[in-house]
C-alpha cells in the first residue's frame, strides 16, 4: 500500500468518525491533545477524555446514556491497556464499544505514529507527498 492509498483509507475512517460523532457517538481519547488532534481533522461532536475520571466511573456514567461508544485510545502500550479496560468495563454495563476504527488506525499509521495526538500531523504530511506525486491519466 503506498502514502495515497494509506491516505485514502485513513481519510475514509476520519469521515466515519465525524459522521458518527454529529450522530450521536461519543468518542473516548485518551488526553487534551488527542481531542485537539481530532478537532484539527474536523471531527466534531462529545470527545471525552480518559484522563480526566477514572475509567470505570466514565464506563458507568456512559452505561447510564445508552450512547454508542468508539474507543480511540493510543496504540502505544499504555492505550492498548486502556482500550482493554474500556471495552471490559463497557461491555459489564450492557454495551457494545467500537474498537475498529482504532484497530484501522493502528494498523495503518503503526510505523509512523504511535498516538492518536500525531494523527492530524501525519495526514498532513501524506496529503503534501499525495499532492506532490505525479497523478496517472
Amino acid at each position: 500500500m503506498d502514502e495515497c492509498e494509506r491516505l485514502e483509507e485513513i481519510q475514509l475512517l476520519i469521515d466515519e468518525l465525524t459522521t458518527r460523532a454529529l450522530n450521536g457517538s461519543v468518542i473516548l481519547v485518551e488526553g487534551r491533545r488527542d481531542r485537539e488532534a481530532l478537532d484539527a481533522l474536523g471531527v466534531r461532536g462529545e470527545i471525552i477524555m480518559t484522563s480526566q475520571r477514572t475509567l470505570l466511573n466514565l464506563c458507568e456514567e456512559l452505561a447510564r446514556t445508552g450512547s454508542d461508544v468508539i474507543i480511540l485510545s493510543d496504540w502505544d502500550e499504555r492505550g492498548d491497556e486502556v482500550a482493554g479496560l474500556l471495552h471490559t468495563y463497557l461491555e459489564a454495563d450492557g454495551l457494545r464499544p467500537d474498537l475498529a476504527i482504532r484497530d484501522r488506525v493502528k494498523t495503518l499509521a503503526r510505523k509512523e505514529i504511535k498516538d492518536v495526538e500525531n494523527l492530524h500531523r501525519y495526514v498532513g504530511r501524506l496529503r503534501e507527498m499525495c499532492s506532490a506525486k505525479p497523478q496517472p491519466y
